[in-house]
């Protein structure tokens, strides 16, 4: 068992703090270029993305699954087992410890 420790992208996953620490969008009208003015094919990409990710989205969640495991759960038949836990949790931070600089 792996712990992903990347930052996620959802908005709704970020801290009180980093959403007040983060710049406010701009308004429609600040973003649209200015006659004379062209913005590169790269960033209105970025542009588009930085706009996607603020909307709240749960596509990357699996509620069929969920519901499965929660039932399963419900019903006892998934068996917990500690000691595999504990043994992913030991091997993440040994790679972390690894990946470290000494």
């Amino acid at each position: 068992m792996k712990i992903n420790h990347t930052a996620s992208s959802r908005p709704a996953d970020a801290p009180a703090d980093a959403a007040a620490a983060r710049p406010q969008a701009a308004p429609a009208s600040a973003a649209a270029p200015s006659a004379g003015l062209s913005v590169s094919p790269l960033a209105a990409q970025v542009r588009d993305i930085s706009a996607r990710l603020t909307q709240p989205t749960d596509d990357d969640i699996d509620t069929a699954k969920v519901e499965e495991i929660r039932q399963a759960i419900a019903e006892g038949r998934i068996r917990i087992d500690p000691g595999k836990i504990a043994d992913g949790l030991l091997a993440t931070l040994r790679e972390l410890g690894q990946a470290e600089p000494r």
